[in-house]
């Protein structure tokens, strides 16, 4: 019961972080593009580091977003199967393609961390000092979330008994 009550708070937790890091991530990107606006515009020179770093909040904000539409079950679904079957068999058969969609997202953990390495290696500058593989180390970090979350509906889909 206490471990199952302190995956909880730790889920609870993950959860408003996500939240929380995506709106200040949002809200940097527009800050950003303002400011790159009002450069351009007024002093006809924009800040080089401005589009690159603006290029990998967009990488952030995007698995981010893509985390928490998995998390509520709002992320894009294909489900063209839906009125032919039962909602058990339905269930079930979401389940399958959500087992897949994890297989996919771990998969691709290993191709992120070797993007990541090789990037370290080079030692690449990304702007303002930050590494370029800093940036991007949220690939597999998130294709693992990703991977995670899919499992775990999928299984819970798959293995649900038989409620209707």
């Amino acid at each position: 019961m206490l471990r199952s009550s302190s995956l909880r708070m730790l889920g609870s937790f993950y959860e408003r972080l996500e939240r929380v890091l995506l709106v200040f991530l949002v809200a940097l990107l527009v800050f950003l593009g303002f400011v790159q606006i009002l450069f351009r515009n007024f002093i006809s020179v924009g800040i080089v580091w401005v589009d690159p770093l603006a290029r990998h909040l967009v990488l952030w904000i995007a698995l981010l977003g893509a985390s928490i539409a998995i998390r509520e079950d709002r992320h894009i679904n294909i489900d063209i199967l839906a009125g032919n079957l039962s909602p058990a068999l339905h269930r079930r058969v979401q389940g399958g393609v959500q087992l897949f969609s994890a297989f996919v997202c771990l998969l691709l953990v290993h191709p992120a961390i070797r993007f990541l390495q090789d990037d370290y290696q080079t030692g690449k500058m990304l702007a303002l000092g930050i590494p370029l593989w800093v940036s991007q180390a949220i690939m597999p970090v998130m294709m693992l979330v990703l991977g995670v979350r899919f499992f775990l509906k999928g299984f819970m889909n798959l293995f649900s008994g038989n409620r209707g």
